[in-house]
């Protein structure tokens, strides 16, 4: 009987202790120095297990790329559908998971330079290619929520210059003047 309330209150702690992850916060919450190592938390169990078997950076950002690439067509088709919820929530996986892509990249292959490349090339391809969807899945969403979403997307776009500028000039190509 008094077992009870003491349970509850060490699950009320160790709750409260839990670190947020990219899934549970949107981009926008994020501090420009902060970046996340964690899958995004709206992923389903089968996605991140598709991401996490693969060991080595190149396939584990390509992986992470395709279940990427897979959640803003299915959010293209919500958006066709008019079903905005789940558009929303695709459209919001896709984002962390690119930014996930992009994170994992710079961290994992720091040495490597050839493969980080390689996967740089990869997520801004995937940006641009998916850049129509993104824009269109955009309009489909209420204003309100539309703006929270434009500022992710703002971000994701840098993360594609920054890719191009590192792949082509090692970062000295494009600046803030030009």
């Amino acid at each position: 009987m008094a077992l009870k309330p003491i349970l509850t209150l060490i699950v009320g702690v160790v709750l409260g202790c839990a670190e947020p992850r990219v899934g549970d916060m949107s981009l926008a919450g994020q501090l420009p120095g902060q970046v996340s190592e964690q899958l995004p938390g709206m992923l389903s169990e089968m996605e991140k297990q598709s991401i996490l078997k693969e060991r080595d950076p190149k396939p584990h950002v390509e992986s992470a790329l395709k279940v990427a690439e897979a959640r803003i067509k299915t959010a293209f088709q919500f958006a066709q559908e008019s079903q905005i919820s789940a558009a929303a929530q695709d459209l919001d996986a896709f984002l962390a998971l690119i930014v996930y892509a992009d994170t994992y990249a710079r961290k994992a292959l720091v040495s490597k330079n050839k493969d980080r490349n390689h996967c740089l090339k990869r997520i801004e391809q995937a940006i641009f290619k998916q850049s129509r969807n993104m824009e269109s899945v955009t309009r489909a969403l209420p204003l309100e929520s539309r703006e929270a979403v434009e500022s992710q997307i703002a971000d994701v776009k840098k993360i594609r210059l920054r890719a191009i500028n590192d792949i082509l000039g090692g970062g000295q190509v494009i600046n803030s003047s030009n």
